[in-house]
Formats: structure tokens, sequence, C-alpha cells
């Protein structure tokens, strides 16, 4: 009699009958990222409810644009914020809105408007919750599959998505109505699916095209979020350059992948793009090209400087304190400002990076036992963190040495919030070598016990750490908001709806008062007399943090030819202008 052989074990990936459907979605396989999502959502909601106010311009601008959406005005505002953009407005209401900053987060809180009813904070605030949210289990996806499905891999998923849960620097961020969390999703996801990509033509195996496509896709919808969203465009071809020996086999479908790429890039970016070319007779209508030719930051808000080559090079309009020597050292200020702004991003984990980055280890499954340590390439050198890493590069390189005004003053930090799965897990990697290094020292056989430990003791101080930078951003969140209430009642008990008035917060001052106005300039006071003239403002407002140093004189002494003041609230005061 012959014995039967017991039934094979099957794993929930290679199950003889595959769980399908909504079964499949609830398996044990996903309960992970389920688990994570609900933790991510009940965190962001808790930090969301800590806010009440957009609290600064780019927050103030989108929920504005978001709004004129919902009131079916289209991509409009009724003020004047910067003067980058050439031919300069007619008017100071009714003009094409979103052309400096990109329309894809408005769009996302006009859904939320829709969804919810009407224009609300709390609605505002729903983009940023879901989409930072979906971080964490993209951060559990990312280590399961690098690192594998066993212990070791499903450990560093579950601490790398709740430190993503809690984001350091970033939590309070994540949670308002600003491009912060969308372009955070989209970037991460962008550089997971090119990884995968490159993958499958290193591998030549299957599902190349339809993944390049997805690719393209985010990428379009990065740059819809952000004009950085440009830069991911870059990173498949530099990480194919650099992985060039393990495709040439494959040139063909590399060049192909990569077209498609291009395409779905285009095809996303082109109705954006024709509505600039309809609104105003240009693709890129902002003048965020001007950004190069900036001095200084305040050019920003210039009204009369060319911001050109001419005027970078100090060849018109010359400056006694502008030169090559100043120049150059803006680039080599704004390379390390932003060096420290990208290790914002891991807090006091950021030597356990560079720690990570440098430790040798094969991808998973491809590990021979009997290789030695040495033998293994360093953790940068792997297909799965080269994306990251590339885009890492180029856009602390872009944005230190192209747009290096911009970038010091939130750019970078903007466009950095898609790196945290990553860098997390190459902390982790870290930590880990660390604790391998004490296990030379005393007790080897407690190493696996001292990962588990020190890495709990670690995640707990990072969400002291993040729970604490949240807070320290409440302090004076509503000044800004409260300083224009005041304001806003004055002009409601003394002047007509459509008075324009000049004062450097535009977007917060609409969100306030739905009143139209026009941005002080960084220039003198008699071209800022010339822009009120020309707009037909007849009230300047001055706020005690937000002046442009041509207005220091002005707001200290409150005299000046052409500016008569006939209000103060607190600290803030209102000029009637000639």
């Amino acid at each position: 009699m012959t014995r039967l052989a017991p039934p094979l074990k099957t794993s929930l990936a290679t199950s003889a009958y595959p769980e399908t459907g909504l079964k499949k979605w609830s398996g044990a396989a996903y309960r992970p990222y389920w688990l994570l999502l609900v933790l991510a959502l009940v965190i962001r909601f808790a930090t969301a409810l800590l806010f009440h106010q957009p609290g600064y311009t780019d927050a103030y601008y989108y929920s504005n644009v978001a709004e004129s959406l919902w009131r079916g005005q289209g991509f409009r505002e009724d003020y004047i914020w910067n003067y980058l953009a050439r031919p300069l407005p007619e008017t100071a209401v009714g003009n094409p809105g979103s052309l400096y900053w990109m329309p894809l987060t408005s769009v996302l809180i006009y859904f939320a408007y829709l969804l919810t009813g009407g224009p609300s904070f709390l609605a505002s605030q729903l983009p940023g919750i879901l989409f930072s949210a979906a971080l964490a289990p993209l951060a559990f996806y990312l280590a399961t599959t690098i690192f594998g499905p066993a212990a070791r891999g499903r450990r560093y998923g579950w601490l790398a998505g709740w430190l993503v849960i809690f984001s350091g620097i970033y939590a309070g961020y994540f949670v308002l109505p600003d491009n912060f969390a969308p372009f955070a999703l989209l970037s991460a996801a962008f550089l997971a699916v090119i990884t995968r990509t490159l993958q499958r033509l290193a591998a030549n195996r299957p599902g190349i095209y339809r993944r390049a496509a997805l690719a393209g896709l985010l990428a379009g919808l990065a740059y819809l979020t952000r004009v950085d969203g440009l830069i991911l465009v870059a990173v498949p071809f530099l990480v194919g350059f650099l992985q060039w020996p393990r495709l040439k086999p494959v040139r063909p479908l590399a060049l192909k992948a990569g077209l498609i790429m291009l395409a779905l890039f285009g095809l996303t970016v082109s109705p954006w793009l024709f509505r600039n070319l309809a609104d105003t007779g240009q693709l890129f209508p902002g003048g965020g090209f001007k950004v190069l030719f900036w001095r200084e930051y305040n050019d920003f808000f210039s009204f009369s400087k060319p911001l050109d080559l001419p005027y970078y090079l100090n060849l018109t309009q010359p400056a006694p304190d502008w030169g090559l020597g100043p120049l150059l050292g803006s680039k080599l200020s704004a390379l390390l400002e932003n060096l420290l702004i990208v290790g914002r991003g891991a807090l006091f984990l950021t030597p356990l990076f560079v720690i990570g980055l440098f430790t040798r280890e094969a991808a998973a499954g491809q590990a021979s036992p009997e290789a030695p340590v040495g033998s293994q390439p360093f953790l940068w050198q792997r297909l799965e963190f080269q994306p990251f890493l590339v885009y890492t590069l180029l856009l602390y390189l872009a944005m230190s040495l192209a747009f290096t005004f911009p970038g010091t003053r939130g750019s970078v930090f903007h466009s950095s919030g898609g790196l945290l799965p990553y860098i997390f897990l190459v902390c982790l990697v870290g930590l880990d070598r660390v604790i391998a290094w004490l296990g030379k020292l005393s007790r080897p056989r407690a190493t696996a016990a001292r990962q588990r430990n020190y890495s709990l003791v670690v995640a707990i101080a990072f969400v002291c750490l993040s729970v604490g930078l949240v807070f320290s951003m409440l302090g004076n969140w509503n000044k800004d908001y409260e300083e224009l209430r005041p304001v806003g009642a004055w002009l409601d008990a003394n002047e007509k709806p459509d008075v324009v008035v000049m004062l450097p917060l535009g977007p917060a001052y609409w969100y306030v008062t739905h009143r139209p106005s026009v941005a002080t300039a960084s220039d003198p006071l008699p071209v800022n007399l010339e822009i009120a003239r020309k707009y037909r403002a007849r009230y300047l407002v001055l706020l005690p943090d937000h002046y442009p140093d041509s207005f220091a004189g002005l707001f200290a002494t409150k005299k000046a030819p052409g500016f008569e003041l006939v209000a103060t609230f607190g600290e803030v005061q209102l000029y009637r202008l000639a």
C-alpha cells in the first residue's frame, strides 16, 4: 500500500486556489497595508484638526483657486501677487490663475469641496490627508519588495510605515492645502514604478510597457502639481545610463519604454499647456524662467527689474554688492543650505542614512551564502535605490545651482516629501549595521533582539520629535489671518467691495476678505505709487512681519509723500494712497 504524500504547503502568493475580488484585498497578505493606512488616516485627521487656517501664501493660494473653480469661475484670481508674468495684467481682477504655481493641488481641493458640499478649511485639507496617508502602505510595499517578504523585510516595512505616518518635519505640512502631500505620493510612486520597470527590463520580463506608461502618467501628474516634476522625467534615462551594461542586451525594449513614458507624460500635461496658450498666448506664462536670474529672493516681487541674463551678470542695473564673487557665493551657500534641507527629512537619523548607503548587501534572493561580504554591492549601488538617489541628486543640484534663491526658500522642502519612504529604509539598514557592530564588541547572540528593541526606541523618539514639531508650528499660525480681519471689517464699513488694496499678502487677503489687491513691490516707494496708479489701488496695508525693505522707513515713521495713515489695528497700518 502506497503512502499518500502530504499536501503541499502553499503561501498566499502561490495558493492553488488564489483569492479574488474583495476577499483577495482583505486577505492576510494585504492586512499590513490596510492597518498602516487606517493608522495614518487617524493620525493625519488628528493633526489636521490642530490647524484652522491655511497659514501661509501657498496654502491660501491653492484654496482660493479651488474656491474659484467651485464657484464656476474657472482658474481665476482677483489679485496680483507678483510681477513675473509678461505682459502684465491689465487689471487686478479676473486674471488667469495658476500661471506660476501648477493647478493639480487646487483641482484636488475643488473635488474635496464638491464631495463635502462647499468650501471649508477641513475640506481643503482632505487631499493632503489622503495622499500623505497613502505613503505609509507604499513604504511597506517598498520594504517588502526591496528586502523580501520574510521577517526582515516586514520589520522594515512596519517601521518605515510608522516613521512615514509621523513624518518628522513634514507632519504638519502634509495636512495643509498645499502640494506637499500630492507631490510626495506622486513622486514616490513614480520612483517605485520606474524601479520595477528597469528591473523587468534588466531581466527581459513582460509588463515593461504598461509600467512605463504608468510612470509617464505619474510624472505628468507630478509636473501638474509642481514644475519640479519635470526632473522626474530625466531619472530613468540617467539610471539607464548607469545600468547600461545590464540593459545593453535589451536596448530596443528600453528605447520603446522610454518613448512610451514620454508619450504618456506629454498626453497628461498637454491639456494644461493648451489652456495656457488659449488664455495667455504662451505655453509657460508664469514667468518662472525669470527665477534663474534672481540676484536675491526679493527679486520675486520686483516690478521694474528685467530679470534676464544681462541683469544677472550685473551688466544692467549694476549693483556694488553683486558680481562674480557674490554670484558664486550664492551657489555655494545654496549647496550647503539645501543639503541641510534634504537632511531634515531624516532629522537625527541622518548619520544612520549615510551608514546605510555604504552598507554592503545583495538584493533579496540574490545573495550567495558563500559570497564574501566585500563582493556584495553597497546599498547605493543597488538598482532599487538608484532612481531615488538620482532624483535626490538632480533635485539638489537643480535647486542649488539653477533655481538658487527659491530653492533655499521652500522649493527643495516642498519637493522632498516623496523621498521619506526611501530615506527611512536606508536609515533602518544603517541602524542594523550599527547594531551589528555593537554585536562584535559584546553579546553577538543578542544582535537580533537589539535590532528589534533599538528600532522601537528610535521609532518612539521620532514620534515624540514629530509631535513636538507640529505643536511648535501652532504658536503664530493664525497671526496673518487675525491681522487681516480688522482691515477687511474697516473696508466693509467705509469702502465699496471692489476697492483695490496694495499689500504683500494678496492670497491671504482675498481668503479673508474676498477683496481684490495688488502686491507691494520690492522697488522704491515711487515705483509702488506707480503700480497703485496703474491698478487704481486706493489703500496700502503694512503688516509688521510682511513688508519689503523699501517700506521700512514708512512703517517706522508712518510718513512718506503719497501715503496718508488712516487707521491702525495693533501693529497693522492702513494708508490711503495719493
